[in-house]
């Protein structure tokens, strides 16, 4: 017995795959033959799922795992002390901006998930980490509807 996959549905979990999440399942949902909207709004509603996870879920993982032992307490409370000291300042200044734009530029290393962490590493509340989040992620759908658009005129008008 063979069971057919909807496009929609490929579309909606292979955003949710780490680093990659729009910027492969939009060119996946265009690829299948949805609509440019149909694969951004699919590809959207996947790619918020995992940093709204990841947003509620560190901060009590972190503190199961600093519980438990006290090496990985020093070494968690090193690497977050670190950090917002390094770049509080930066983040202070531009704060939800940063983190709109680090999840709208759509580059490996970027995106949804990294914007969860940094959320996470810099203490920004639930709300207003994931509402930043989802407003980069439809920018970076934007782009990239945009961006497939003119490689394939591009394409269509040198071939």
């Amino acid at each position: 017995m063979q069971q057919n996959i909807s496009p929609e549905i490929i579309t909606f979990f292979s955003a949710m795959i780490p680093l990659l999440d729009l910027k492969i399942a939009i060119p996946i949902g265009k690829e299948l033959g949805l609509t440019s909207l149909s694969a951004f709004l699919f590809a959207t509603a996947g790619a918020v799922i995992p940093p709204a996870i990841i947003l509620v879920a560190l901060k009590p993982l972190t503190k199961y795992i600093e519980a438990k032992s006290k090496r990985a307490h020093k070494i968690i409370e090193k690497i977050l002390d670190k950090t917002r000291k390094e770049h509080s300042k930066n983040f202070e200044r531009y704060g939800t901006l940063f983190l709109i734009i680090l999840v709208a530029i759509p580059l490996p290393g970027s995106g949804a998930g990294t914007g969860a962490l940094i959320a996470f590493l810099f203490g920004i509340d639930y709300w207003k980490a994931l509402s930043s989040i989802l407003i980069g992620t439809f920018i970076a759908g934007i782009l990239i509807i945009t961006g497939l658009g003119s490689i394939t005129a591009l394409f269509s008008y040198f071939g």
